[in-house]
């Protein structure tokens, strides 16, 4: 929510070559003619009205008799400033000092929010506001910003910077106490639209007498307890998302991204040279007669074949010719030189049909196993089968195939899960920062139209 109407750049004065850190001006005080408690005046010749902390009146310090304005006693609550009026804290390099304390809330939904209204001579005014216990330091801006739509969302522009629509609704003023450049007074409702782009949102107030765009600029509770000096005892609980609140999630996942980036780059790399340094070499290809829904008697032995490239995978591929049925293959991949050997076993099956007039398969009449890391050498292979579910005893004949050095994608998507794990976690974080931050938005990009009527 942005500082109330009328707190414009133009009342500010120029700014000077340098200014004291903590500027010594004169606290002016006449009586309330209303209760005739003393009241303050923290900004004489600057303040246009000031309301009496005791009858809670609407004071016209420009008039040298005090007149009252308005006296609302009976229409206020008694809200308590966590700031106490007279206050002074260092923000930004530059001391400011509370003249001022406004209570206001949204008219549809009722939410309360505080706004607390700072004056430093050299700079002017500026507010701290307190939505939730998030705060947001705000100055008022000459620039108007361009507004306009994209999809079903709307973004306020302001430099290169976009800001999408959070908020719009009606701010009804319901407490005020302190010293005003305008004639603040409860009652006083107008306009509003907040914009978003996290750490800062853009507000824009209008009442039929003047329309006020300003800049907020989230700051931690932290900060504000350290810049007023006030104990953090004293401020309530965070609650929710702040609208315009930093996610530390999104943060850190914008500083990931471009070396997740890297990372995918050069592995996709490595995977293309491991593609174009394949061998992808046919060493042995031969058929054998086998007998359906059979076990073969004896193990069979292929011829020799050499194997080059030393640590490579080797494929060993069978295609049986099954159809409704299945073919299990075991065996030994055997060193020629050393004896050493590798033991492997597959099924190849393959099952279709119609169910419901639909047809429908199930595996592959083709099927393969990949043996890693084979020294080079030469090689031959023990074997023997099992099949079941043919239809008939008719011989048949099946392809062996071994392949040295295939091309594969494993690795490259493994190491490229392992490295995306960290980011996918805290894309995850920041998703969930900002579903909570759009959750009292009516126009939060998490929330489909037909859920949100």
């Amino acid at each position: 929510m942005a500082g109330s109407m009328n707190s414009s750049g133009a009342h500010d004065p120029g700014k000077p070559q340098g200014q004291p850190k903590k500027p010594v001006r004169k606290v002016k005080t006449f009586t309330c003619k209303n209760c005739g408690a003393s009241v303050a005046l923290r900004n004489p010749g600057g303040s246009l009205v000031a309301v009496c902390d005791s009858c809670r009146s609407v004071i016209d310090v420009t008039d040298e008799n005090y007149q009252i304005i308005h006296s609302y006693i009976d229409k206020t609550k008694n809200f308590s400033p966590t700031i106490s009026l007279g206050t002074r804290g260092d923000l930004f390099g530059k001391t400011w000092e509370c003249i001022g304390y406004m209570v206001r809330k949204d008219v549809k939904y009722g939410v309360i929010w505080e706004e607390y209204l700072l004056f430093n001579p050299y700079y002017g005014y500026r507010w701290l506001t307190c939505n939730r216990g998030h705060w947001s330091f705000v100055k008022s801006i000459k620039e108007v910003p361009e507004t306009s739509s994209a999809g079903k969302f709307e973004y306020a522009y302001l430099g290169k910077e976009a800001y999408k629509l959070f908020d719009r609704g009606r701010a009804e003023t319901i407490y005020v106490i302190g010293e005003f450049y305008w004639r603040a007074e409860v009652g006083h409702i107008v306009n509003t639209e907040d914009y978003i782009a996290p750490p800062e949102m853009l507000s824009f107030e209008v009442d039929g007498n003047e329309a006020i765009w300003s800049i907020g600029t989230y700051l931690s509770v932290h900060e504000v307890a350290k810049a007023f000096k006030v104990p953090l005892k004293k401020f309530g609980p965070c609650r929710g998302m702040g609208p315009n609140q930093p996610s530390a999630a999104t943060i850190a996942f914008k500083k990931m991204q471009p070396l997740w980036l890297l990372f995918c780059i050069i592995l996709t790399c490595l995977q293309i040279w491991h593609w174009g340094r394949a061998l992808d070499e046919t060493v042995l290809q031969t058929t054998f007669m086998y007998l359906p829904n059979t076990k073969s008697k004896d193990t069979a032995t292929t011829e020799v074949f050499t194997l080059k490239k030393s640590n490579a995978n080797l494929q060993i591929a069978f295609n049986p010719s099954v159809d409704n049925s299945w073919f299990y293959a075991s065996g030994e991949l055997v060193n020629n030189s050393t004896g050493v050997s590798y033991p492997f076993e597959k099924t190849v099956e393959y099952y279709h049909g119609y169910d419901g007039g639909e047809s429908w398969s199930e595996g592959s009449n083709t099927d393969s196993l990949t043996l890693n890391s084979i020294p080079n050498g030469s090689y031959y292979i023990n074997y023997d089968y099992e099949t079941g579910m043919f239809k008939d005893y008719n011989q048949r004949q099946c392809r062996l195939k071994v392949i040295r050095d295939v091309p594969t994608c494993a690795s490259y998507f493994w190491s490229l899960l392992l490295v995306s794990i960290l980011p996918m976690l805290w894309w995850f974080a920041s998703r969930s920062d900002e579903v909570s931050r759009w959750s009292d938005s009516d126009f939060s990009p998490y929330v489909s139209s037909g859920d949100s009527e």
